[in-house]
């Protein structure tokens, strides 16, 4: 099977989109993978070939300083020699103005990027399926109805964001418009696809309700057909780890966990925190989380490392923001990380809005500590201190949660017998459709 990857970002495992796509088709039966993106960058080695279409290629056509648009991009591994980032570029998305999003749909008006060189591309891939994430880019989803329309081949969509929603708090007008606008080409990509995942249940909840499809759950999964690799015995002080972004105000969270922390050693350490993370700290990050006894900042720590981390830890930790801009952009979001957790078969402490999708889901299934309060975060975590037991437990059930939800062979096999299903219909259709026009 042949699948073709549309996207903004180049599909490598170093970026979230591509590491989410590569996960999810790990160890796929019989499939190649093939990308047309719009961005800067080159792809993951494991895409055969990739077609990109950048702004600024339609930049210089518009001003008549190319002839052409869009490259066929060189075979090489997606970590070596991707070239900088546009300051240009790289200020829109930091400052993400609406007026920069509509001078970009502007820029891919022309029909520029139609170009001969992506439709030759296309003819000698001849993917059977186009995947594509549910994105609120207008040049993205454009892009994805021409590929489809030219290709004739089915489409599947994959949601993980919370993209759609109308709820954005105090906000300007000319957001409010912008995701009108957004909200307009979304739903046409949901219309136009055969079958649309989502990432939790939350999601799949409201997705099907705003677009009146069908929805599966998506997740990234481990290998979960072993015993769970609970831990013989536990620290003391009992030892809590974070490992990722604490930025968008999950620090605030810890900084909880770290005050719920102080509590518990007033009369003696019973219990530490320790922080790994690559997020830039400000003074005030830095002293609400750096309290000495209580908790650490440990700096970054390369990808290969966290699983041993992972596993040293009597505790790994979850954290989301509880301000209701924040919440409202994790609502429907699952954390990759906590198939690490569950697969790691340690307790988890999970500290933020019961209501958001990632705390919900340890929630529904029984297998974490919970707190949204320093009290409630101080009284789970004594609830277990000098109780191997129920640590165990908590270990068992995190295993039995990732068993149930997020085991590859269950994943494969649902997204592989959906695929063949899709793209043996599509070629039904279409030797319907050729014996059609021979009569």
């Amino acid at each position: 099977m042949k699948i073709l990857f549309i996207s903004m970002s180049p599909i490598q495992k170093g970026v979230s989109i591509g590491n989410t796509f590569l996960n999810v088709f790990e160890d796929f039966p019989d499939v190649q993978f093939f990308s047309v993106y719009t961005k800067n960058g080159y792809p993951d080695s494991s895409i055969e070939r990739a077609f990109q279409i950048t702004d600024k290629q339609l930049l210089k056509r518009l001003l008549h300083r190319t002839k052409t648009v869009g490259r066929t991009v060189p075979e090489r591994d997606g970590q070596e020699n991707a070239p900088a980032e546009d300051k240009m570029v790289t200020f829109a998305r930091k400052k993400r103005y609406i007026p920069m999003f509509w001078a970009q749909s502007l820029l891919w008006l022309p029909p520029y990027w139609k170009s001969k060189a992506l439709h030759t591309f296309l003819d000698e891939v001849q993917p059977d399926l186009l995947f594509t994430i549910l994105s609120d880019s207008v040049p993205l989803n454009k892009l994805i109805w021409h590929i489809q329309g030219y290709l004739q081949k089915p489409l599947v969509v994959y949601a993980w964001d919370n993209n759609y929603t109308l709820q954005l708090g105090l906000t300007s007008p000319l957001v409010f418009l912008n995701r009108c606008i957004n909200r307009h080409y979304m739903r046409k990509t949901v219309q136009k696809a055969e079958q649309l995942y989502v990432i939790s249940e939350i999601q799949k909840q409201d997705y099907e309700k705003a677009f009146g499809v069908s929805c599966k759950i998506l997740t990234k999964s481990a290998d979960f057909s072993g015993k769970p690799p609970v831990k013989s015995k536990y620290n003391s002080p009992l030892q809590l780890v974070f490992t990722g972004n604490i930025g968008t105000n999950r620090w605030k969270s810890l900084a909880m966990i770290a005050k719920a922390l102080e509590r518990i050693n007033a009369n003696g350490v019973r219990a530490q925190l320790r922080i790994y993370t690559a997020t830039p700290l400000t003074e005030k990050m830095h002293q609400s989380l750096h309290s000495g006894k209580n908790s650490y900042i440990m700096g970054s720590i390369p990808a290969s490392e966290v699983p041993r981390i992972q596993s040293n830890a009597d505790m790994l930790v979850h954290v989301e923001a509880t301000d209701s801009k924040n919440k409202r952009a994790v609502r429907q979001s699952f954390s990759t990380k906590l198939v690490d957790y569950f697969k790691a078969a340690r307790p988890i402490l999970a500290v933020g809005p019961r209501e958001v999708a990632s705390i919900d889901h340890l929630i529904r299934n029984g297998c974490a500590l919970t707190g949204e309060t320093v009290e409630e975060i101080r009284q789970a975590i004594e609830s277990v201190l000098d109780n191997p037991d129920k640590l165990n437990t908590l270990s068992e059930q995190a295993y039995a949660c990732g068993k149930k939800n997020h085991d590859t062979a269950v994943m494969h096999h649902m997204l592989q017998t959906d695929l063949e299903k899709i793209t043996e219909e599509n070629n039904l259709e279409d030797i319907t459709n050729q014996r059609g026009k021979q009569n």
